[in-house]
């Protein structure tokens, strides 16, 4: 199983999102690898301060570098799972209804980008992120 997080520009919410993810599916012994991208984004930039911060809170080792949504990425995966309503609006002439998920499908709320903000608000975004990753972890036992 293969999760792609989608965000803007893959250096805050969808890096954040594959660091809480993978940790948690690896913590429940679920066998799923996540990756991330972006749809406005070059490739090689790190990940933001503060998501780096976030993800040393928690003890989680991770490297990352920002890169687009490819169609090779988009076809390899099996749930693509971007962050908000606009992020899923621009991906679904590419990718098939049944993989295609807004974080507010499965959680109720989209995940607000916290570029530029400050630790709390990325904070915030984690919290919301560890709620994405109990439903993607849920919806892959399902299966």
């Amino acid at each position: 199983m293969k999760i792609l997080f989608v965000c803007t520009g893959n250096t805050c919410r969808s890096p954040l999102a594959q660091a809480i993810t993978q940790r948690m599916l690896d913590d429940r012994k679920i066998d799923a690898e996540c990756e991330s991208a972006g749809l406005t984004c070059g490739y090689g930039e790190e990940v933001s301060e503060n998501s780096r911060k976030i993800i040393a809170e928690r003890g989680i080792f991770y490297t990352h570098q920002s890169r687009p949504v490819t169609r090779q990425l988009l076809d390899s995966s099996d749930m693509v799972i971007c962050m908000t309503s606009p992020h899923k609006q621009a991906l679904m002439p590419y990718v098939s209804a049944e993989k295609l998920y807004e974080a507010k499908d499965l959680t109720g709320e989209e995940i607000d980008d916290p570029y530029g903000k400050d630790l709390q608000a990325y904070r915030d975004c984690a919290a919301k992120l560890d709620k994405l990753a109990d439903a993607v972890c849920k919806k892959i036992s399902e299966r």
